[in-house]
């Protein structure tokens, strides 16, 4: 009954493989994309800094910074919205697209954990019948999991941190810009 039970979770496990791997891939991919994507918007906000006057016309230069181009299309969205409400849609769009990057901090590496410790199984078994070649094959996936899934996770984090100063920085200027609003209105 138990080597049962040890052949159903070993080819449970290995059938895991290919979903993991397949994954790993993906995050790696997707980490590059939104690393790209971070360097164009950091070309992006090279310059002086510039105060937004008018939060319903932001000038050219700060239309370029993604939270400003999501502050205008929140605008566009729904334009007899008050303006604090489509300054908290702004926020929550733009958390929304930091935690899709964020999960992969997290997930990367646990997927590359996984990936490192099935084929382990296969490679202790090489082991055990003297079979140095797919103990080497196997080992290059483990650590090959590895070394994918810390990738993946260390992209994802140098991302998240720059969104998250420079979303902040955007949403300052747009809360400045309503006060501002909010004073010459009151005058």
């Amino acid at each position: 009954m138990i080597e049962l039970l040890q052949n159903a979770i070993g080819i449970i496990t290995n059938l895991l493989l290919w979903p993991v791997v397949t994954l790993l891939l993906y995050g790696m991919g997707y980490s590059l994309y939104t690393l790209g994507n971070m360097l164009v918007e950091s070309y992006q906000r090279k310059g002086k800094p510039e105060t937004i006057t008018d939060p319903r016309q932001p000038s050219e230069f700060v239309s370029r910074f993604q939270g400003i181009r999501e502050w205008k299309k929140q605008l566009d969205l729904d334009p007899a919205a008050p303006l604090w409400l489509l300054h908290d849609r702004t926020e929550a769009a733009l958390k929304k697209r930091i935690d899709r990057v964020r999960n992969w901090i997290k997930l990367g590496p646990a997927l590359g954990l996984a990936g490192t410790l099935i084929p382990l199984g296969s490679a202790l078994k090489a082991v055990g019948v003297n079979n140095m070649k797919l103990l080497s094959d196997e080992l290059t996936v483990a650590f090959g999991a590895t070394v994918l899934g810390l990738t993946a996770g260390v992209i994802a984090m140098i991302v998240v941190t720059n969104y998250e100063r420079w979303y902040a920085l955007d949403l300052a200027e747009i809360r400045h810009a309503l006060e501002a609003l909010e004073e010459r209105n009151a005058a």
